[in-house]
């Protein structure tokens, strides 16, 4: 790339304006409550994001970038993406506005970056978890504009993750599915770096999980972002004088026979085209204290290979390579911060949620010394960024319950396996 290309980026970014393809003025507000909450929700996540590349472009400079081994067009569209998530904190404002509400104001934060490859492996992650996040809040939507804005953001997410996550050696797109993820878990890692909000936001109506790390060295740094107490500026209120938490609650519950029809015949659909790993890796006998629920375990089909690992080809830029289906991986849960009792616990679910999948493997446990640690196999079926969680029961297959949980989630990537493309 030619220096004057660069040198004009600037200038042409001073020309554009934030154009609001929905004018919400004109058409009047006609947002409910969960609505504006949804959007207040999504305003806060996008102030971080606005945030995080705000912060990096002023530490870092092109040279930082090009010392770390990444190219002129990369930074170029790094520059594209940090516009676009300005664009997107300024679309939201002005349709929070229209309902004569005022818009969260940013909050401070505190992001674990040191140098450039610090900086672009956790723009994969939060692009990842921001694409979920507003997958995860469709199904609540009951504004047609604001869906359709939620939905022409999300596909902007998602091109912004492919190309993270290429930038640092995965595969951009490894599944032919995006991970839905629910607000609670959001929130869980969002809190994470947040260190405190102006006292005029509005409480948000979420709750953070306990804490849940994977132990030892991971790939893409996701060990910087294991989820831990939340800090009380962000932290919703059961005293609250608008009861969101019950209008969420009302708008999830709605949408939940619709929800779970759908996830039947989803994963079928996702059973059928998904990358298979060899069966060999998710099987284990009754003298191991992990156990792989049966209806977890995917089979394969002529339309789908058994498998060429493909974790090379996934590794990061620190020549790591991710485990994939079959690697055994230690599981810290923040038991400090729960209010369970697992003193009379002898069994507990990790569940894998990545794509379409929900699989929960079975793990024999003593109540007394969960602290120490829970080890678990990664089964079959999940790859590429997966979220992780302890919960009280197998819900393999099923709709995701928040209610379930007792830790979580923690992020990990999951190397894919080389794809058939024989019909």
């Amino acid at each position: 790339m030619k220096t004057s290309t660069l040198s004009a980026l600037s200038a042409m970014f001073a020309g554009l304006t934030l154009a609001h393809p929905v004018d919400f003025a004109k058409r009047g507000s006609g947002l409910s409550e969960v609505d504006i909450t949804i959007l207040q929700f999504a305003l806060t996540l996008e102030h971080l994001e606005n945030t995080f590349y705000l912060e990096a472009f002023n530490t870092f400079q092109l040279q930082d970038f090009i010392d770390a081994g990444f190219t002129e067009e990369f930074f170029l569209n790094l520059q594209f993406i940090s516009f676009d998530e300005s664009s997107h904190v300024a679309l939201l404002e002005a349709a929070i506005e229209s309902a004569g509400v005022a818009p969260v104001l940013p909050c401070q934060y505190n992001f674990p970056v040191t140098d450039v490859p610090s900086f672009v492996t956790l723009s994969a992650i939060l692009e990842s978890v921001g694409t979920s996040a507003y997958l995860g809040a469709a199904p609540s939507i009951k504004s047609s504009s604001i869906l359709s804005v939620a939905a022409s953001i999300m596909a902007d997410e998602g091109l912004h993750t492919a190309l993270q996550r290429s930038a640092i050696g995965a595969i951009g797109s490894p599944d032919p599915f995006v991970t839905p993820l629910d607000p609670n878990s959001v929130f869980t890692l969002a809190a994470e770096f947040i260190v405190s909000c102006p006292a005029s936001n509005p409480p948000l109506p979420f709750t953070a999980f306990a804490g849940l790390a994977v132990g030892g060295q991971q790939c893409f740094n996701e060990v910087g972002i294991a989820t831990s107490a939340v800090e009380a500026a962000v932290t919703a209120t059961a005293t609250s004088s608008t009861n969101y938490a019950t209008l969420i609650s009302a708008a999830s519950n709605d949408s939940t026979s619709t929800t779970t029809s759908a996830a039947a015949t989803t994963t079928t659909a996702a059973a059928k085209f998904r990358v298979r790993q060899d069966n060999s890796t998710s099987t284990s006998d009754s003298s191991t204290t992990t156990t792989t629920n049966s209806s977890s375990t995917t089979t394969t089909d002529s339309a789908v290979s058994s498998a060429t690992d493909v974790s090379a080809a996934s590794s990061s830029s620190s020549g790591c390579a991710p485990p994939s289906a079959g690697s055994s991986i230690q599981l810290m849960p923040d038991v400090s911060s729960s209010k369970h009792d697992f003193k009379s616990v002898t069994e507990l679910f990790v569940t894998f949620v990545e794509g379409l999948n929900i699989i929960s493997v079975g793990v024999k446990v003593d109540g007394s010394s969960i602290s120490s640690g829970m080890n678990v196999e990664i089964p079959a079926g999940v790859f590429g960024q997966t979220y992780i969680f302890i919960t009280l029961v197998d819900i393999s297959g099923q709709s995701f319950s928040d209610s379930n949980v007792l830790f979580g989630p923690a992020i990990m990537e999951i190397a894919p396996a080389l794809p058939s493309l024989g019909l």
